[in-house]
């Protein structure tokens, strides 16, 4: 055996190790996660047998299709995409040529269901069939009159979100914190947010963007803030609405699944501010329940939400999910309501499930 072939072995041995390792005491009620009426129970070591056939790198996002398949992204390119069923048995899986791949939604156009793609090392979006075949791609967007120089604007898109008529936001979350419209065809249509901005309208860290149809007479646009812990409400030509803030919570991606709003967190700090160094290194994840007039109701990963003055006090992960619950990057809600979290940074995991109860 050589080196390689050695260090390879190795590396899917250790993969195999890295099952979530959770113990949340003795007693059934201690198993339980979050608040109120949303809450949850991890099912133990939920896709951990195929990590040796089909390895894995950063999982940043999950979606459902009609078909009730789960589609997940990796940077892993031997298998950028995987989709499986919700026992976790692998059906497929396609993809070499996204090494960025970050942002990953679906959307169902007259019956047909396409996949679009945002990687932040080509710096650049596509939309593709669940297959992987390319139709659309997106790259720096110079026509948008503010792009107009690459190295002093720069463009890494995050995420994306499909208006019902076909209309594209782009979230460039690495990038400007721009939200970019295009129509169906890709041609650019509308610009708005951005770091340069002024007050509340502007984004810093626009990670990640969704469509709110939950008031059919009055779509939304929902924007991540992320470095600003927080997220922004605008009109759907662009307008800022209003903002909400979570200190210390820094959430990723808006997801609408009925009449609740979900976002996951993909850090916080540890409560004495000193284990883990720096935010982002502390794998302090954990994710967010809204009800439909966008107020809080269960955070997971959390052990109590409290309040001063009005106001949420700054959340902590609970030592229960320490070490599971690692750099929540994104939910993914079913048919039955469960939930799957893929994970940045997380040891080569693969996305963990939590069943509601």
């Amino acid at each position: 055996m050589n080196r390689r072939q050695f260090t390879q072995k190795s590396a899917l041995a250790v993969a195999a190790m890295a099952i979530p390792n959770i113990n949340f005491g003795k007693t059934e009620e201690e198993f339980v996660l979050g608040h109120n009426n949303f809450k949850y129970k991890l099912e133990r070591n939920w896709g951990v047998d195929n990590l040796s056939k089909y390895p894995v790198a950063d999982c940043h996002e999950m979606v459902q299709d009609s078909k009730k398949r789960l589609i997940f992204c990796t940077t892993d390119t031997k298998n950028n995409i995987v989709i499986m069923d919700k026992s976790a048995k692998v059906i497929s899986t396609w993809g070499s040529e996204y090494p960025g791949i970050h942002g990953l939604t679906i959307f169902n156009a007259n019956g047909e269901e396409f996949l679009f793609i945002t990687d932040t090392v080509k710096k650049e979006v596509y939309k593709t069939t669940l297959d992987g075949k390319v139709l659309l791609t997106l790259k720096y967007p110079s026509e948008s009159g503010i792009y107009t120089n690459p190295e002093k604007v720069p463009f890494v898109p995050t995420e994306t979100a499909v208006a019902p008529n076909g209309d594209i936001y782009v979230a460039d979350g690495y990038g400007s914190s721009y939200i970019l419209v295009y129509d169906s065809k890709g041609k650019f249509k509308n610009i708005f947010a951005g770091s340069p901005v002024e007050g509340e309208s502007k984004l810093k860290q626009a990670h990640g963007v969704c469509i709110d149809t939950r008031d059919k007479n009055n779509p939304k646009i929902i924007a991540t803030s992320r470095e600003e812990c927080g997220f922004k409400f605008y009109s759907i030509d662009g307008k800022h609405i209003e903002s909400h803030y979570y200190p210390g919570s820094f959430v990723c991606r808006p997801i609408i699944k009925g009449e609740n709003l979900y976002f996951p967190v993909i850090w916080s700090e540890f409560e004495n501010g000193k284990d883990g160094g720096p935010a982002w290194q502390s794998r302090t994840g954990y994710f967010f329940v809204f009800d439909k007039n966008n107020k809080l109701i269960s955070a997971p990963g959390v052990d109590t939400l409290d309040m001063e003055n009005g106001k949420y006090k700054h959340l902590h992960q609970s030592s229960k999910v320490r070490g599971t619950f690692m750099h929540c990057h994104d939910l993914c809600i079913d048919d039955e309501e469960s939930v799957y979290i893929p994970q940045w940074n997380s040891l080569n995991t693969f996305p963990l499930k939590l069943v509601r109860v």
